[in-house]
């Protein structure tokens, strides 16, 4: 037989792992997931109500997330309090008063189109006028999967009709358009598609040659998965048309299809940022602040039963109070994660990606004090409102590189410096990335020149052949 002691901890124990649970995956959701949550419980709780007319009301009617009791509950059994058990840390500063009335709902940042995608890469291209309208009307052409399904005869009819000169100007525009990222878009076919792609592998790569023979010339076979003959026709083994079969299927032949559309995403940012006294500081969004409470009528109607935590309303009463607590606890580690994330990247508030400092989530949590995990959860799909826009928490985290000085750079103020310095080239002179190596080296940034070469790809900017190239079709025109 089981002690009395025992059994209550055991039952305290699965009533806290039940509510961490809860507190864990709550502190996961997006601003708008937990308004559909806090919905869902509403109307699954008569013991929940909407606080919306709290002011109205009175704050003595119920106990509430801003204000609550600390009455004993109960026939010798204890609620658990995560505020004491729970390892997330609290607040210890109440921003409340520094609420903004006007926090409004902001659009995030949807995922990026195709289109943005491209624009944003010819936009900084250095092409000339003539050049830069006859690249964005390929974009424009483009369909949802990267292909374009128009003649170059039929779109420059459309630009100047007759005109065989629009016609080679928009062919020397496409080889531009096919060189940008994602490799594969303003292909005409399938097979360009691919070839693309294949012409990008690295050089060297085994089976390059055999997988784009087979491309150009027995792809029907190849989705025909007619082995015999194509290995026949091209006279190579089984062995090596399997490794080029396996290259071929690993590549993208709807290059687009990462892409989100262009329909806007409605998002509530948790915090707001705002400069006070010379700081940038981090305040709490009252937009995204549910106003939740229990209902003190139907509350005082359960604690009068005998036994009443036992009952279905005494444990609907129990859920009540787990969730305006957890719903709390999430609200005041979002904040503190916050508050550290802006203490630590003022610079960058001040002028930009050039200036923000290389984070990790471990520097967070040793700030906050508290788990890894935590931190993570707290910056997956959460937004602060800025001056310089809507930003997602995990905007300020990533890979850290070191200088020579042992100076600590973010990846995302070298890629702002790569970017600057191909902005200033000499559009007919671009530099190499070995040259655009140095310049970095000379404004206190040593990096590897393969490491260039990475966040040159990442941010759309061409390698120097392919601005190079660009720059001699603009002087033609």
């Amino acid at each position: 037989m089981h002690a009395p002691g025992l059994q209550l901890r055991a039952t305290q124990g699965a009533a806290l792992s039940q509510q961490m649970q809860q507190g864990l995956k709550m502190l996961q959701m997006s601003a708008l997931e937990l308004e559909q949550a806090i919905a869902q419980a509403l109307s699954a709780n008569p013991l929940l109500e909407s606080d919306d007319a709290l002011d109205d009301a009175g704050a003595d009617e119920g106990e509430t997330i801003e204000s609550r009791t600390n009455e004993e509950e109960g026939e010798g059994e204890e609620l658990v309090d995560p505020e004491r058990e729970l390892t997330w840390a609290t607040t210890g500063n109440n921003h409340s008063g520094e609420r903004s009335a006007d926090d409004p709902v902001l659009l995030a940042p949807a995922p990026q189109s195709l289109r943005d995608h491209l624009l944003s890469q010819v936009n900084v291209s250095g092409l000339g006028e003539r050049d830069l309208t006859l690249a964005r009307v390929l974009v424009e052409a483009l369909d949802e999967d990267g292909y374009l399904r128009d003649s170059l005869e039929e779109i420059a009819e459309l630009i100047e009709p007759g005109s065989r000169t629009v016609v080679r100007e928009l062919e020397v525009a496409l080889s531009f358009v096919q060189s940008l990222d994602p490799v594969g878009v303003g292909a005409r076919s399938v097979s360009e598609c691919l070839l693309l792609q294949l012409r990008a592998q690295p050089r060297g790569a085994p089976c390059v040659p055999l997988a784009m023979r087979i491309v150009e010339s027995h792809l029907d076979l190849l989705a025909a998965h007619d082995t015999v003959r194509i290995t026949r026709m091209l006279g190579c083994s089984e062995s090596d048309f399997a490794q080029a079969n396996q290259l071929i299927r690993s590549l993208a032949p709807r290059p687009a299809s990462i892409f989100g559309s262009d329909d806007p995403q409605h998002v509530v940012p948790d915090v707001t940022v705002r400069k006070v006294r010379g700081r940038w500081v981090a305040f709490p969004n009252s937009a995204a602040s549910p106003r939740l409470r229990i209902n003190r009528l139907y509350a005082d109607a359960v604690r009068r039963d005998r036994g009443w935590s036992s009952t279905p309303m005494g444990t609907q009463l129990t859920e009540a109070r787990w969730l305006l607590r957890s719903i709390e606890q999430r609200a005041e580690t979002i904040l503190k994660v916050a508050s550290a994330i802006v203490a630590t990247q003022q610079g960058f508030f001040e002028h930009g990606d050039v200036a923000i400092r290389p984070l990790h989530l471990r520097d967070i949590a040793a700030e906050v004090g508290v788990h890894e995990s935590t931190v993570s959860r707290v910056t997956s799909g959460k937004y602060m409102a800025t001056p310089r826009g809507l930003i997602e928490f995990k905007h300020f985290f990533g890979s850290r590189l070191v200088s020579e000085d042992g100076y600590r750079i973010s990846p995302r103020a070298i890629q702002t410096l790569i970017r600057d310095i191909v902005e200033s080239e000499d559009p007919k002179q671009p530099l190499s990335d070995i040259r655009i190596t140095r310049q970095l080296e000379q404004r206190g940034a040593s990096v590897a020149r393969r490491t260039v070469t990475k966040y040159r790809d990442a941010i759309g900017i061409p390698p120097v052949e392919a601005r190079r190239m660009i720059a001699m079709a603009q002087q033609r025109t």
